[in-house]
């Protein structure tokens, strides 16, 4: 099976190079500019201070630097991504379940999508993979601390929502050892054992957060409050990508029953890894729920569910297959549904991308400093300034409240382009008419849509 794992994994890298083509967009870009006024790559760690620094992340693009093209600022993901696509099929029990595993790892949109952008999230899902294969070994005596420690480092090198992961594995591991034991002294000792590498791992790096965020604080790029209604969207959307779920199937239904069909396998399998499927899968998002965490509507913050969920739904798939029959022919037919359904999910991906914006920028300026308004201004200016700079030109921001003293030649409205007019009176008490000149959207899980108007004496 290893040969078609290595093709599965030349499609993988073949699908995120389609999928890191185009701009990049606000948070990729984001991550760019909080590097531009440091002066060494340590600053990283400790001088951003911020939720959208990832810093496996931010390391490579300081590397790289703001100039290069965006398939190389994404090459990091790339490569991670693809390396996920290994990973989960060594991290999977049995050759059929490798080969399954490793192709809903391959062309799942979700994991297609985060392992082409200049983000950490592909790390996230390469080292909670990993880090699950190297947990098993400790569990079974073998296995060196310190490359597990390595692993959980890394995952939190690349994303701080690492500590889902971590979470998971201590509530995994102690369950195991006091189904073996039967006693809490024993799991507290084991427990430490095992996961005192990666906590030594993990110090100096919590050391400098901590010592940044007393100097300089620490900033959330956006808060939005916690609701049941959000809870669903975002783990019922995160789902619905991974299976392509149909339309008329709520975001509530498919979280019941996905954690339904996982709770079925683990009562009917009893084995170790379905324990972990039941705490990550289903035990993971109620505590969150509990929680009541701040943006969770966004579906990339529960990507550690999600990849567990892709592992359980390789395993079973690979059980289906190993048993012949017609749990083989109900397998083919489930993988082929998820193929097809895949494929409607990454085309329109790859023809709107994350968005088009160096087009329009262009546009603006094409005669020289143009001056613009917009109705969302901190990330449309951001956006702006870094493809105007790219183009060795210069755009001017002017305030919404400014437009009838500056008049400015341009404005960028965000939001669905479906729903701006043809013409907008930006400021009627000056009658400022624009006109629709330009416009773009993305697809899927990032990006912005803008319309550009052109304003009309």
């Amino acid at each position: 099976m290893l040969p078609a794992v290595a093709v599965i994994g030349l499609a993988g890298l073949a699908l995120r190079v389609l999928g890191a083509r185009g701009d990049l967009w606000l948070d990729e870009i984001w991550s760019l500019v909080q590097l531009e006024p440091l002066t060494s790559i340590d600053q990283i760690f400790w001088r951003i201070n911020h939720d959208n620094n990832h810093f496996l992340n931010s390391i490579y693009l300081y590397l790289v630097g703001a100039d290069a093209s965006p398939l190389l600022q994404r090459g990091l993901s790339i490569a991670l991504g693809v390396g996920a696509v290994f990973a989960a099929g060594a991290a999977a029990r049995g050759r059929w379940a490798a080969v399954a595993t490793s192709l809903l790892f391959a062309i799942s949109y979700p994991m297609v999508h985060y392992g082409s952008e200049a983000r950490g999230y592909a790390g996230l899902v390469l080292f909670t993979l990993l880090a699950v294969m190297f947990l098993e070994r400790r569990l079974d005596g073998r296995g060196s601390g310190v490359a597990f420690g390595a692993i959980v480092l890394l995952g939190f090198l690349s994303h701080l929502i690492m500590v889902e992961t971590v979470a998971v594995l201590v509530a995994w591991a102690a369950w195991i050892v006091w189904r073996r034991t039967g006693s809490l002294g024993r799991v507290n000792v084991e427990l430490g054992q095992i996961f005192a590498p990666a906590f030594l791992a993990v110090l100096p790096l919590a050391a400098c957060m901590l010592i940044g965020s007393l100097l300089f604080g620490f900033r959330i790029g956006g808060v939005l409050p916690f609701s049941l209604h959000a809870f669903g969207q975002g783990y019922g959307g995160m789902i619905r990508y991974l299976f392509d779920v149909l339309d008329w199937i709520g975001d509530w239904v498919s979280i019941v029953a996905a954690c339904g069909l996982v709770c079925v396998c683990a009562a009917t399998w009893r084995d170790r890894r379905a324990s972990l499927y039941v705490i990550g899968i289903v035990g993971l998002p109620v505590i969150m729920a509990m929680a009541r965490p701040p943006n969770a509507e966004f579906p990339r913050y529960f990507l550690v569910p999600a990849t567990l969920m892709l592992l359980w739904a390789g395993e079973l798939l690979g059980r289906g297959f190993a048993a012949g029959g017609r749990y083989r022919l109900f397998a083919a037919a489930a993988m082929a549904a998820i193929l097809a359904g895949t494929t409607t999910l990454l085309l329109p991906f790859y023809e709107y991308g994350r968005g088009s914006y160096a087009a329009m920028v262009d546009k603006m300026t094409r005669d020289g400093a143009a001056d613009y308004a917009t109705n969302q201004e901190f990330r449309t200016v951001m956006t702006v300034d870094y493809f105007a700079k790219r183009l060795g030109r210069q755009a001017s921001f002017v305030a919404m409240d400014k437009i009838c003293d500056e008049h400015p030649s341009w404005l960028i409205l965000e939001g669905s382009i479906d729903r701006q007019p043809q013409y907008v009176d930006a400021a009627p008490a000056c009658r400022s008419a624009y006109e629709r000149v330009d416009a773009s959207t993305s697809w899927g899980l990032s990006g912005l849509a803008w319309t550009l108007y052109q304003r009309r004496d």
